[in-house]
């Protein structure tokens, strides 16, 4: 062999064992993203406690009260809606469409995250006693960075509206959204004719600067498919409050906890139909900036 012909091979050689290399470094990589992945998800088991909470399902559908969510005529229903300073969108968007509902025998629990006094007065200005309003003495805490705080956004309102209902069914919304006039309707009939824990329609989403999509699909519900102000809940399930921890896992705080009633084997039914007007938050902020 000439020298010119060895030193091809031994490029050729080289070659190979880089590319060997590689190949083992992207399956150690492949690995380690592998186990990574493993690590964060029995992390978030164990944060969860499933299996004590597969316990209290099993615990709630033993109590006779349990029963009356699909037994009496026309149950209270509950509708939260956690706010912050966005009390124009609550006066002109969410509680018009709270008092707009086909359904009567509701209560809308709204807790402000030390919401403006703006907010108590526009809750007041509808003059019915079915609104009540209960403001926490501070906001969050909320992690630093803006999407790490928008992944639990509300969690502590949300829960503490969640404890002070009085409904046997909980729904909720946002106070940027709207309820369509006959959601607590329809997904309660959903709900009772399917005796599910869950009912969850379908998301209008609003762009603001294009036509409307509809989104939702399952069941079960996917992530960034299913909305919890599309969602009408057995009020047993207040066992499982949103997380505040979830930032730290990168996970919206509502898709989190609606993977955790899943996970436990909560029951849920849709309803093929929107149920909710959703404009999404940081598109609409983004449009008023331009504007």
């Amino acid at each position: 062999m000439g020298v010119a012909a060895e030193l091809q091979q031994r490029v050729e050689d080289l070659w190979h064992s880089v590319r060997a290399l590689d190949a083992r470094m992207e399956q150690s990589e492949a690995r380690r993203a592998s186990d990574h992945e493993r690590l964060v998800h029995a992390l978030r088991i164990i944060r969860d406690g499933d299996p004590a909470n597969w316990n209290r399902l099993w615990e709630l559908r033993a109590d006779p009260s349990y029963e009356m969510a699909f037994t009496e005529t026309e149950p209270l229903v509950s509708i939260l809606v956690p706010t912050f300073d966005n009390w124009e969108g609550l006066r002109d968007r969410a509680l018009p469409s709270v008092l707009a509902q086909t359904y009567e025998n509701w209560e809308c629990v709204i807790v402000g995250d030390a919401a403006p006094p703006e907010t108590a007065e526009v809750v007041a200005s509808f003059g019915d006693a079915r609104l009540k309003f209960v403001n926490l003495p501070y906001r969050g805490p909320y992690p630093d960075g803006k999407h790490d705080a928008w992944l639990i956004s509300g969690t502590n309102p949300f829960n503490t509206a969640m404890r002070l209902a009085q409904g046997r069914w909980i729904g909720a919304t946002a106070d940027d959204d709207a309820l369509l006039p006959g959601a607590v309707e329809s997904l309660l009939a959903r709900a009772r004719e399917r005796g599910v824990e869950v009912a969850y329609g379908l998301l209008r989403v609003k762009h603001p600067d294009g036509p409307d999509e509809i989104m939702g699909d399952g069941p079960p519900p996917r992530c960034a498919r299913w909305g919890l102000q599309a969602s009408l809940f057995h009020a047993g399930l207040r066992f499982v409050p949103l997380l505040y921890s979830d930032w730290l896992f990168g996970v919206p705080n509502d898709w989190s906890w609606g993977e955790r009633l899943l996970r436990i084997g909560v029951r849920f039914a849709m309803l093929e139909e929107p149920v909710v007007d959703y404009y999404p938050s940081f598109l609409w902020k983004v449009q008023q900036q331009e504007d």
